[in-house]
C-alpha cells in the first residue's frame, strides 16, 4: 500500500495538476482512522485527476455529504470528498473507510471504489501512467480518443487488481472504467 509520502514522490504535479493537502488539526475531530487523517494531510488528492474526477470543491474541510447537498440522514455516514465526471459524489465512509461514489441517477446507489484512501490514490496513480503509455504509444490524442492499446489496458487491469483486488469486482467503479477502455 503506498504511503503518503511516497504517493507525493510519484505524483506528477507539473503534468497531472496540484495536490490537494488538508489541515491536519481540521481533521483531528474527525473520526477517521490515523492513516486517513495522515495520508489526506501529507499526502492529499489530486485536484482534478483522471478519470475526470474533481477533488477541488472538497477543501477546506472534509463534511458529511448531509451537509454538503441537502440528503437524508441516513447518508450521513458518507463524508464528502468530491465528484465524478458524471456529477456522482465521491466519499469515504465513516467507520469502514471505503472510498465510494453515490449514483445520483440510481437514487444515490453505492458504488465501491477502493478499500481504502491509499489504495484509491495509489489506482488514481496507475491510471495517470496507463495515460502515458497510451501517448508515448499512439500519440498526444490517445487517452482523448479512446486509442489505448490492448496492452497497455492489460496493464492497468493487472495493477488495479495488485493494488486493490476487490476494486475490480464487476460493477465497480474501477471495472466499469475498464470496461470504457474497450469502447
Amino acid at each position: 500500500m503506498i504511503l503518503p509520502e511516497e504517493f507525493n514522490n510519484k505524483w506528477d504535479v507539473s503534468k497531472d495538476g496540484p495536490l490537494i493537502k488538508f489541515n491536519y488539526k481540521d481533521l483531528m475531530s474527525k473520526d477517521f482512522s490515523d492513516e486517513v487523517k495522515e495520508f489526506l494531510s501529507t499526502g492529499g488528492l489530486p485536484e482534478t485527476p483522471p478519470p475526470y474526477l474533481e477533488f477541488t470543491s472538497s477543501q477546506p474541510l472534509l463534511r458529511p455529504i448531509t451537509k454538503v447537498f441537502n440528503m437524508p440522514e441516513e447518508f450521513q455516514k458518507y463524508w464528502f470528498l468530491g465528484s465524478t465526471g458524471s456529477g456522482d459524489p465521491i466519499c469515504i465512509i465513516e467507520k469502514q473507510e471505503n472510498i465510494v461514489f453515490l449514483n445520483n441517477s440510481d437514487n444515490y446507489k453505492e458504488v465501491f471504489i477502493n478499500s481504502s484512501i491509499n489504495q484509491f490514490a495509489e489506482c488514481l496513480l496507475v491510471y495517470s501512467r496507463m495515460i502515458d503509455k497510451a501517448i508515448e504509444v499512439n500519440g498526444e490524442d490517445a487517452f482523448i480518443n479512446n486509442e489505448i492499446p490492448e496492452f497497455v489496458i492489460i496493464w492497468l487491469k493487472e495493477e488495479l487488481e495488485r493494488i486493490d483486488a476487490k476494486c475490480m469486482e464487476k460493477g465497480y467503479f474501477w471495472f466499469t472504467e475498464i470496461e470504457n477502455l474497450y469502447e
